[in-house]
């Protein structure tokens, strides 16, 4: 999904006023949310999940055995996927939106969960 340049810079809008919110309470981090991202990333998504304890991609989850619920909204981090070079030599760090579910938008796999079309169709 593509978002456009508005749809970002009032992302960050948003994250700043949260920013500015939430130090004005000191609020705690969790500190698995701390050895699972850089602290950037854990604010980012205590601020959109505000009670998220132990967060994950989609398909990490699906490999712990975890499957994220049908609507479940994930919470955006910023990946880094390098470093471009302009013409005058500076380096411009790239990212990538990804999202990540918290633990509570997960439910376990168990024999009677649907099986993916994948695994009917025998890949």
């Amino acid at each position: 999904m593509t978002r456009s340049k508005e749809d970002k810079q009032a992302f960050i809008a948003h994250l700043r006023a949260a920013a500015k919110e939430l130090g004005a309470t000191n609020p705690t981090i969790p500190s698995n949310l701390l050895d699972s991202y850089s602290p950037s990333n854990a604010l980012m998504i205590l601020f959109q999940k505000p009670h998220a304890t132990q967060c994950a991609g989609f398909h990490a989850w699906r490999a712990a055995g975890r499957a994220v619920r049908k609507g479940a909204k994930g919470a955006a981090i910023l990946l880094p996927l390098g470093v471009r070079s302009n013409e005058q030599g500076e380096d411009t760090p790239i990212f990538s939106w990804r999202y990540v579910f918290d633990i509570s938008d997960t439910e376990e796999l168990s024999d009677n969960s649907p099986r993916l079309a994948r695994e009917l169709v025998g890949a």
